[in-house]
């Protein structure tokens, strides 16, 4: 049995391109081979074997170790992306519109935890001029910057100032003496709690780029985008709802089988669902009257139903939902720009 000293101290990687192993790294403080070894998807013998280590397989602050790198399939990789910071698996697979598990699946991940600096093949065999042209400009997610303010309180500690704190926190000297009624020639001393605006600065990612694909959607109804699709830790709507007249016909985004048509799922009213090629499915939700039935096949444009009130609101309208093998996606990419464009 193996035995290994740990550390309390964080552990910082520093990850280069070795010739003969991929990867190595420098050994810091808070360092064992099992943490290594689970944290690359390899196992501690081939790192022990890897570095010729002798028992009792101790590591030293310092010491750089090989990372034996499991061999990608022979075909050439034609498209790489380098790995950088903030970026995650969701997000490099839609930069490029491919799925995550076909990343994982081809550069060999087992979790979807990613490196700076780390090197993903995206692609194999060939790939035209023409569809890197149509990867580069299809979308891409930016980053919207979400700043919160609240109130702390802190403990004035020894050598504190009011700018220094001030700087600490992101805030100003003046904000704090308004906040604490805090009297000239503005001492503090250790032990005093001041209260602190403390801003925090938060991202979320959103899909700002629209472009063709394989085939397209048209829009159900016509109306107007009142609730836009969001999938964060902030909230959760999975779809767009599309305020128009009641009664209004609704009908098939792309042709398809009904897979389902019914009121059984409480939370979407009157459901439709249907299944199109290239393993999408679109989702209409709240119908006020289904003009379909199971297992029946549509067309584009076809009438499936009419327009019903949006769940307890007051306002007609429709939900819409695009899935892609069941993965939820924003539908605005997939819809013309022009909300108010007629469906024939």
């Amino acid at each position: 049995m193996l035995r290994f000293f740990i550390n309390s101290f964080v552990l910082l990687i520093f990850l280069t391109f070795s010739a003969g192993f991929g990867l190595t790294y420098t050994v810091k403080r808070g360092d064992n081979l099992g943490k290594i070894a689970k944290r690359y998807n390899v196992s501690v013998k081939s790192i022990i074997k890897a570095n010729n280590l002798k028992k009792p397989y101790i590591i030293r602050p310092g010491q750089k170790l090989k990372i034996p790198v499991r061999k990608t399939a022979t075909t050439k990789c034609v498209l790489k992306h380098k790995v950088k910071r903030g970026e995650s698996l969701i997000k490099i697979a839609k930069k490029y519109r491919v799925w995550v598990k076909d990343i994982k699946k081809l550069n060999n991940l087992k979790s979807d935890k990613l490196y700076v600096g780390q090197v993903l093949c995206i692609k194999k065999g060939k790939i035209t001029k023409s569809s890197q042209k149509s990867s580069k400009k299809s979308f891409y997610i930016k980053k919207k910057k979400i700043i919160t303010k609240r109130i702390i309180t802190y403990t004035v500690r020894k050598g504190d100032n009011l700018s220094k704190i001030a700087k600490r926190y992101g805030t100003t000297v003046s904000k704090i003496i308004k906040l604490n009624k805090l009297k000239k020639p503005y001492i503090i001393r250790p032990g005093q709690r001041l209260k602190i605006e403390k801003r925090e600065i938060s991202y979320v990612e959103e899909v700002v780029k629209r472009r063709t694909v394989p085939f397209g959607f048209i829009w159900p109804v016509n109306g107007k985008v009142i609730q836009t699709f969001a999938n964060n830790a902030r909230k959760r709507h999975l779809g767009i709802d599309i305020r128009t007249d009641c009664q209004a016909p609704i009908k098939a985004a792309e042709d398809g089988k009904v897979i389902y048509a019914g009121d059984s799922i409480k939370a979407y009213g009157n459901l439709i669902v249907i299944k199109h090629a290239k393993r999408f499915n679109t989702v209409y939700g709240h119908v006020g009257q289904i003009a379909v039935k199971e297992g029946q096949t549509v067309k584009k444009g076809d009438v499936i139903g009419y327009v019903g009130k949006l769940g307890e609101a007051q306002e007609c309208g429709l939900y819409f939902e695009v899935r892609k093998n069941g993965f939820p996606l924003d539908p605005l990419v997939f819809l013309s720009k022009n909300k108010s464009k007629k469906v024939n």
